[in-house]
């Protein structure tokens, strides 16, 4: 039981004690020594399909490495083709964009963003629910744009990505002459297969609203008269359902190199006491309480009156790199199959999280886990539980914010468990 050693002085301000008979010899004792055994997951799949965002650009990070997003996407025809002639001249074809607040990393260097075409439908497999993040779609070698952009996420200036004028012409010819392509979205989808949009020399990642008001295609023509009169036909982002983002990470030259998909994870002894969470790449981290079992060695009557978690960032790694506003924690078997959300009658728990700036080692995610730690002290081995640390629902699929724990022998950052332990002697 050397990891419960060391119990603390009691103390009981402000905590109430339910069920205690009086009289007897009974001790309130607040334990904040129990060893937890920490590790960085990587799970084998993350759900990618109607996220409600594109994510597009990439960015180096010291802690995670490199990572890159991409966005697949269809793309609908109008409900009605105008009646166009001969007069009708092709002027040009953009795809139009318009990212929403959100960024992640250095947003000031220009970024080189890539349109490319499917190179088959974008269609879910017979046997497949939803695209996950993981899985490559094939894409035409030959890019419809590139351009170096600059985005201003808070501006809410939109993005033109000018596409080329073969694939604009042609579009226009077949609207011209009334082409099958084009009389049905089955026969639609065939021809416009759905578009890739990625980043080269990013340095900051971006978001875009998966809606048909911030995707659209866009075809410009003009037709000659006794004046020029100029026109635009729409293609609109469809079935948002279907859209995914494919996530590409390189972990070379970074403590998570030795990182590999699967259950065992990456033990935080074997990373300097640490271990990384990042938000929709599937990197979560792991925590457990060999422990917990033990406290009914301190006495045949006892019982967890209160336990309190709390999670303490790396001092320095969140400088650059936000943390994630929200955290959760789940209880996951040992093959980390998440279980249910841990919550409290008030509902779910997302850390309450507290930055402190000036004294950074007061940063730090909050969590009541008594519920748990009760659960987990009658616990047979079968019915052991750890807990995932891991980013809100919304957030896992539309955030690369990433978190850095120190274990509970990481010094000056150090995650602890306290526990107030009722014992009858």
């Amino acid at each position: 039981m050397a990891a419960l050693t060391g119990v603390a002085a009691c103390d009981k301000s402000g905590f109430v004690y339910e069920d205690v008979a009086p009289g007897g010899n009974v001790h309130y004792s607040l334990i904040d020594t129990v060893g937890i055994e920490m590790r960085t997951i990587q799970l084998d799949s993350v759900p990618a399909s109607a996220t409600g965002y594109l994510m597009i650009g990439g960015y180096t990070d010291p802690e995670t490495g490199r990572t890159d997003v991409a966005s697949n996407f269809r793309i609908a025809r109008p409900n009605s083709f105008p009646e166009l002639d001969e007069r009708a001249v092709f002027d040009s074809i953009e795809l139009i964009l318009r990212p929403d607040a959100y960024s992640y990393g250095d947003t000031l260097p220009d970024q080189e963003w890539t349109v490319y075409q499917l190179a088959r439908p974008l269609e879910l497999d017979d046997d497949q629910a939803e695209f996950f993040t993981h899985q490559v779609f094939p894409v035409l070698p030959t890019p419809l744009a590139r351009e170096a952009v600059s985005v201003l996420p808070r501006s809410s200036e939109k993005i033109h990505l000018r596409l080329r004028n073969e694939f604009g012409s042609t579009l226009l010819e077949k609207i011209r002459t009334k082409s099958e392509d084009l009389s049905t979205d089955i026969l639609f989808l065939d021809y416009m297969k759905g578009l890739q949009l990625k980043a080269t020399r990013g340095t900051a990642m971006f978001r875009i609203p998966a809606t048909d008001s911030s995707v659209v295609m866009r075809l410009h023509y003009h037709i000659a008269t006794s004046e020029i009169e100029e026109y635009t036909i729409d293609f609109p982002l469809s079935n948002p359902e279907l859209q995914y983002n494919e996530v590409h990470v390189d972990r070379s030259n970074t403590p998570l190199a030795g990182l590999v998909t699967g259950p065992a994870g990456l033990l935080s002894t074997d990373a300097g006491q640490r271990a990384w969470m990042q938000s929709i790449s599937g990197t979560v981290i792991r925590l457990d309480f060999p422990s917990l079992p033990g406290l009914k060695e301190l006495g045949k009557y006892g019982r967890v009156m209160q336990a309190e978690l709390v999670l303490t960032p790396v001092g320095g790694t969140y400088t650059q790199y936000a943390l994630p506003e929200r955290v959760t924690l789940c209880p996951a078997d040992k093959n980390q199959v998440v279980l249910d959300t841990l919550a409290t009658t008030s509902g779910y728990q997302y850390g309450n999280l507290v930055i402190d700036l000036l004294y950074p080692e007061k940063t730090r995610y909050t969590y009541d886990v008594t519920t748990y730690c009760q659960a987990m002290v009658v616990a047979g081995t079968a019915d052991y539980r750890g807990l995932l640390v891991i980013p809100s629902a919304g957030d896992y699929y539309s955030r690369l914010n990433r978190l850095v724990l120190g274990d509970s022998k990481y010094e000056g950052y150090r995650a602890y468990l306290k526990i107030y332990y009722l014992l009858y002697q």
